[in-house]
């Protein structure tokens, strides 16, 4: 049976992030591409507001490392119309920053090949500094999640296992560490750090593989909706599905939904 897939489709931690929290999410948003515009939070302004403010911040610390003047960003930190920008932009600075000696390599995207898969990631830093390779993750959430459940997440699977393996297509004298840091601006001083070795490598492989065998060989009628109800609160299609119509409060956007809108987002930044 041939896959329901698009030709040389792209593997992200967003997209199987998506699968696994419901199947028939990943079905609408990326076989069938349903734009289904409903509210993903109660407070839809003020989400738009967090999200911008996060990019905006993404941006301004992408320009720091590019080696633009730290001086001329703080000002335009302080001239942003939410005041979070400068507070989150000085806590890098006075931070994360400071330990960055080495090779950077900003907002730097990784594909490699799985058992004939495509499987992307995009970094918001790659940093190698003495044989050790850092993944940093910028995050603006509200509340910082437990680093258990962070671990259980695909994103900590995916980024170092592409990058893992792009190590091992290159000729090294010796085989680099590779850490993964999750920054939260909640708790600057206090960063989530994952270390990488081959056994977690040879796990993380098996798993995402067969993620993307099941998703490639998956019928129309396996995309099943999800058994958690609560997940729907936040999902652009509950409407579609005739579930939890009402939307999530804001203030109950908790660790875990980290990351339960990236796939929404990427919704809404593609065509």
């Amino acid at each position: 049976m041939p896959s329901l897939l698009p030709d040389k489709f792209i593997f992200t931690q967003s997209n199987l992030q998506a699968y696994l929290n419901c199947k028939a999410r990943f079905y609408l948003r990326y076989v069938e591409r349903f734009l289904w515009p409903a509210p993903a939070l109660e407070d839809v302004q003020a989400f738009e507001r967090d999200r911008l403010a996060g990019s905006r911040f993404h941006q301004l610390v992408h320009q720091y490392l590019l080696g633009l003047s730290a001086e001329i960003l703080s000002r335009n930190a302080s001239n942003d119309p939410d005041p979070r920008i400068k507070q989150w932009f000085e806590l890098f600075t006075h931070t994360v920053s400071k330990d960055l000696s080495g090779q950077l390599w900003p907002e730097h995207t990784l594909t490699t090949q799985l058992d004939g898969f495509i499987l992307s990631a995009k970094y918001d830093l790659l940093h190698e500094n003495d044989q050790v390779l850092t993944i940093y993750d910028w995050k603006t959430s509200r509340k910082k999640p437990s680093k258990a459940w962070l671990a259980a997440q695909l994103q900590s699977k995916v980024f170092p296992l592409v990058l893992a393996q792009e190590i091992d297509t290159q000729t090294r004298a010796e085989k680099a560490v590779i850490r993964m840091v999750y920054w939260e601006v909640t708790e600057p001083t206090n960063p989530i750090v994952f270390e990488y070795g081959s056994s977690k490598e040879e796990q993380d492989l098996e798993l995402i593989t067969a993620i993307m065998r099941e998703i490639q060989s998956s019928p129309a009628a396996d995309f099943v909706r999800t058994d958690d109800i609560q997940r729907c609160r936040y999902c652009v299609y509950r409407t579609y599905c005739n579930r939890l119509p009402e939307t999530a409060a804001l203030e109950d956007y908790l660790s875990d939904t980290y990351l339960a809108l990236e796939d929404e987002l990427e919704l809404l930044n593609t065509d």
